[in-house]
């Protein structure tokens, strides 16, 4: 999920409409990958 961070860093603050729907878009990818699917280890996905 690295690449999501440098691609995506931070929100300015006059950002366009459409670069905060894609840095929303980045979060959520984010949080899924990183946070709800990966074990303790952080390399494997639990299915059930």
């Amino acid at each position: 999920m690295g690449w999501l961070r440098d691609t995506f860093p931070e929100l300015e603050d006059d950002s366009t409409e459409v670069e905060r729907i894609r840095y929303a878009r980045a979060y959520i990818l984010e949080i899924i990958g990183g946070y709800l699917m990966l074990d303790l280890s952080r390399n494997l996905v639990h299915l059930r």
